[in-house]
């Protein structure tokens, strides 16, 4: 029995799970592993996780109609990088108790704006929640739900980053 729970912790460590049960995936040296500490980052609202997921030179692609001024040059913006993503995650998970963002989709292909061809996008549905919840006032806060594609890339050392993430619509 003791080896049998012994082995067990082992294993569980060894594959990076928490209490609840959920993985992170390490090392990230493939690119689905990426899309799961995305998603793992936004449900234990990990901004540090959030930020190592992310590449420094991450654009996320907007709808026309989430076209602003962004940075404040006062030209309308239809990309924001890096800190503006990792600024709305950490307005999320200050603002709420829980976030909860599910992913849906099996689908990876090549990206073709790589002419590496090391790039690889993950088309996905999602349903993003975060919420607190008041005795008085029952559960406040949003959802969104809709379509986008994440585009996955190693670094020089072989490490996968979430490098664009494209809207499509908002269902």
């Amino acid at each position: 029995m003791t080896i049998v729970l012994v082995t067990s912790m082992i294993l569980i460590t060894a594959c990076g799970s928490n209490a609840t049960g959920i993985t992170t995936p390490d090392p990230v040296n493939e690119g689905w592993k990426v899309i799961d500490n995305y998603e793992y980052a936004y449900n234990t609202q990990d901004i540090d996780l959030l930020a190592a997921t992310l590449d420094t030179g991450f654009l996320r692609h907007l709808l026309e109609q989430d076209w602003d001024d962004y940075n404040g040059d006062g030209v309308m913006d239809s990309t924001w990088g890096y800190d503006i993503e990792l600024s709305i995650a950490e307005g999320y998970f200050s603002a709420y108790e829980l976030c909860e963002l599910n992913l849906e989709g099996e689908e990876q292909y090549t990206w073709p704006d790589n002419p590496s061809g090391e790039s690889l996008a993950y088309p996905r549905s999602y349903q993003l929640k975060c919420y607190n919840f008041d005795p008085d006032q029952g559960y406040t806060g949003f959802r969104k739900t809709g379509e986008f594609i994440l585009v996955c890339t190693p670094d020089s050392t072989g490490i996968w980053h979430l490098t664009h993430l494209i809207d499509l619509e908002t269902l």
